[in-house]
């Protein structure tokens, strides 16, 4: 019974648990260009923003939320409107327990089901566990960022992965149910 992994939606509920696991790579690591970690307000606001229109997702065990995963606008532009860009975290010492493919799994199910087309992942190279993940899932490389962001006394690099969810329909609006 102690280590079931529920996946389910997340609340501004959630909101304290989120920045913590999130404050720790905004902290240690490039993961996360943010220079700090946005506090429980601005959090819980994000969860409102994202959520009317774009699955957000929180992963628990034993009532202890341990990752997330939300998806939100590629860009700005109308025309992107069938593309999202998907984001995973997990718990920094949670890591290798299934709970990012777990996660996964059921964003990108979540985000076919409302329509997308695309599905794009951002990730601060190198990060070989963050790469494994999104090539188990189908994202293929389609283009590098190089030297986007400075953080920690270093340029960065950013990998741009893609997951295209099927064939084209030649008129979208008739598949969407939801979603930017």
């Amino acid at each position: 019974m102690g280590d079931t992994l529920i996946i389910r939606p997340a609340s501004r509920a959630d909101a304290a648990a989120i920045a913590s696991i999130y404050a720790h790579y905004v902290r240690n690591g490039v993961i996360s260009f943010e220079l700090d970690p946005p506090d429980v307000q601005e959090m819980a606001a994000r969860i409102d923003l994202i959520l009317p229109h774009y699955p957000f997702l929180a992963a628990e065990r034993d009532g202890v939320l341990i990752g997330y995963a939300y998806a939100g606008k590629l860009y700005e532009r109308p025309a992107y409107r069938w593309s999202a860009e998907a984001t995973v975290y997990v718990a920094h010492d949670q890591h290798r327990q299934g709970i990012g493919r777990a996660l996964y799994t059921t964003l990108i199910s979540a985000l076919k089901e409302q329509g997308f087309q695309t599905i794009i992942g951002k990730i601060t190279l190198p990060n070989p566990a963050s790469v494994t993940l999104h090539e188990m899932f189908g994202f293929v490389p389609s283009g590098v960022l190089a030297k986007v962001g400075f953080k920690h006394g270093a340029w960065h690099d950013v990998g741009l992965y893609q997951l295209d969810l099927g064939s084209r329909p030649t008129n979208p609006e008739e598949t969407r149910s939801f979603g930017g």
